[in-house]
C-alpha cells in the first residue's frame, strides 16, 4: 500500500495526515512538535519522521508539505535535498487558502504562532501578504502576543505598577515572578516559547486590561495585513487564534466565514490540481 503524508508544519505543532494513495482514504492523523523551516530542515524532518513512527505506518511514498517559513530559501533547499521520498512543498498560507475555500475566490488569514495571508480574487489572481517571521513580522500572532504582553509587564514591573490582576496572570505564565526572571526567559525564548504564553494570555482577556489593549493592537496589525483584500469576498481565519480575532476582524466590515476545510484538506487539493494552479511550489528530486 502506497501512502501520502500531508504535512502542516507550523511554529508550534506539526500535523500529519496519512492517506492511502489509491483511494485517498485517511489512515491516521498525528500531531508532533514545531516544524517551521526557520527552525532548520533537520528539525522539520525529525518531526515528520516522529509522526510516521507514532502512526505505526510504513514509510510514505510521497510527502505534500505546507510549511511555515518557506521564505527561508536556504532551509527550503535543504528540506528538499534531505527528502527521503518524493516531496512537494508549498507555503502554509497557500495550503490554508485552498483548504478554506477549495479553489473558490476568497481569503485566508492564518493566525497561529505567526501570521500569513493569501487570497484569490474573482479573476483567479493569487495575492499574499505577511509571513516574514517573528523577528521582522508576524504582528498579531501568538509569538507576538506573548512578547507584547511580557513587554508591558516588564514596563509595569519596572515602575512598581503591577496590580493584583497582573500578578495573577504572572503566576499562570510560569516564567518566574521578577523582572530579572522575565528577562532571562526572553533572552532564550524563540517563537514557540513566546506563543506558549499567548495560550495563557487569551484566557485572561476579560480580567486584565493590558491584554485587551494588546489584542486590540494585534487586531489593528492584522487589519493592516489584510487592508488590500476585497471586502466583498469571503474571509476565513485559521490557526489557534482564529476564534480570538474573528469577531474583531468581522467588526471591520469583512465577511468572516468558517473555512470549508483545513490546511491538510488544502494540501490534498493542491496535490490533486497542481497542474491547474498558478501557485509557488517546490519539488524534491527523491
Amino acid at each position: 500500500m502506497s501512502l501520502i503524508a500531508l504535512v502542516d508544519g507550523g511554529g508550534t505543532t506539526t500535523r500529519v495526515r496519512f492517506l492511502n494513495q489509491a483511494d485517498q482514504t485517511v489512515l491516521s492523523e498525528v500531531v508532533t512538535g514545531p516544524s517551521n523551516l526557520g527552525l532548520g530542515a533537520d528539525s522539520c524532518w525529525e518531526q515528520i519522521r516522529k509522526a510516521v513512527d507514532l502512526a505505526g505506518l510504513p514509510m510514505p511514498s510521497k510527502c505534500v508539505a505546507g510549511m511555515a517559513g518557506s521564505e527561508y530559501v536556504e532551509e527550503r533547499s535543504k528540506f528538499l535535498l534531505k527528502a527521503p521520498y518524493e516531496t512537494l512543498l508549498v507555503s502554509d498560507r497557500d495550503s490554508g487558502l485552498f483548504g478554506a475555500h477549495l479553489g473558490a475566490s476568497g481569503g485566508c488569514l492564518t493566525v497561529g504562532t505567526g501570521v500569513a495571508f493569501a487570497w484569490l480574487d474573482d479573476s483567479g489572481q493569487l495575492s499574499r501578504r505577511g509571513g516574514f517571521g517573528f523577528v521582522l513580522g508576524d504582528q498579531g500572532g501568538g509569538a507576538w502576543i506573548g512578547w507584547r504582553v511580557l513587554q508591558e509587564l516588564v514596563r509595569l514591573g519596572d515602575r512598581d505598577g503591577l496590580n493584583q490582576s497582573h500578578r495573577r496572570l504572572v503566576d499562570q505564565l510560569g516564567i518566574g515572578e521578577s523582572v530579572n526572571q522575565w528577562i532571562q526567559f526572553a533572552n532564550t525564548a524563540g517563537p514557540s516559547e513566546f506563543a506558549s504564553l499567548a495560550k495563557v494570555v487569551v484566557e485572561y482577556e476579560e480580567q486584565v486590561s493590558l491584554i485587551q489593549d494588546v489584542l486590540n493592537e494585534g487586531s489593528q496589525e492584522l487589519g493592516d495585513t489584510i487592508q488590500d483584500f476585497p471586502k466583498h469576498l469571503p474571509l476565513a481565519l485559521v490557526g489557534g487564534l482564529s476564534v480570538v480575532y474573528a469577531p474583531r476582524i468581522q467588526a471591520k466590515g469583512y465577511q468572516v466565514i468558517d473555512p470549508k476545510g483545513d490546511t491538510l484538506d488544502g494540501l490534498a487539493y493542491i496535490d490533486q490540481y497542481l497542474n491547474e494552479l498558478v501557485i509557488e511550489h517546490w519539488k524534491s528530486y527523491a
